[in-house]
């Protein structure tokens, strides 16, 4: 089995999805590609399951809730490849990237791969200084818990073996950050690349979500300690 499993969790990305399955596609890498589409009212999960005619690797699941990290998980129950691994629809995970992303798994020198912006060669286009700030931020208060730069990167890739005996329970957008915390891995290596803002659709970042990472930090870090005293 060494078919990689992309997921991507959606939620009103009509005007985007056919121009990221088409690309993910064009990649020519052995892969399938799970779009998990929380009842998106535009339409996407439609578009989605219309493409699934032209692209049989392709597979939809349909959900009635709503939540990017849960979406996540979903979708690696239902994935069948060896590597797993989560990108946005919207393009701000560039798809030239995805490649090197996979490439430490695929060759066995890592467990865990995370797209970075914030080592050498990383960079941010499209933030106004709130959100820097913010991410900054988030990544800060996360540091206790990894020594990893970017761990709230939401471009993923990891072999499948990291969440064997795992439970992943979520709260909010940050699955990567979850997955680094509780995953069962030797090595997980950061892999610069440029995330760009999304041209069309509205960012899913509110205040919520702000709250909901919280929440999810508080989480973790109290199954750190749990596990530390033992």
């Amino acid at each position: 089995m060494t078919k990689i499993s992309i997921v991507v969790p959606t939620y009103n990305e009509a005007d985007n999805i056919e121009a990221l399955v088409c690309g993910v596609f064009g990649l020519g890498l052995d892969l399938e590609l799970i779009i998990v589409d929380d009842a998106s009212p535009d339409g996407t999960g439609k578009i989605a399951d219309r493409l699934c005619g032209k692209y049989p690797n392709l597979r939809v699941i349909h959900r009635s809730e709503r939540g990017l990290a849960s979406a996540v998980v979903e979708g690696f129950k239902a994935a069948e490849g060896r590597i797993l691994g989560v990108m946005d629809a919207d393009f701000s995970h560039p798809l030239d990237a995805v490649p090197r992303v996979i490439a430490p798994i695929a060759e066995g020198s890592a467990d865990v791969a995370i797209g970075s912006r914030y080592i050498p060669g990383g960079e941010i286009q499209g933030w106004n200084m709130l959100r820097k700030i913010t991410s900054r931020g988030a990544v800060l208060l996360a540091r206790p818990l990894t020594p990893v730069k970017d761990p709230v990167s939401g471009f993923i890739f990891l072999n499948r073996a990291v969440l064997d005996g795992t439970s992943l329970s979520p709260a909010g957008y940050k699955i990567g950050l979850e997955i680094l915390v509780k995953g069962r891995y030797r090595r997980a290596v950061e892999i610069p690349y440029t995330f760009k803002n999304r041209d069309t659709g509205k960012s899913k970042l509110n205040i919520r979500e702000y709250w909901n990472y919280i929440i999810h930090l508080t989480r973790l870090y109290r199954y750190r300690l749990t596990r530390l005293f033992r």
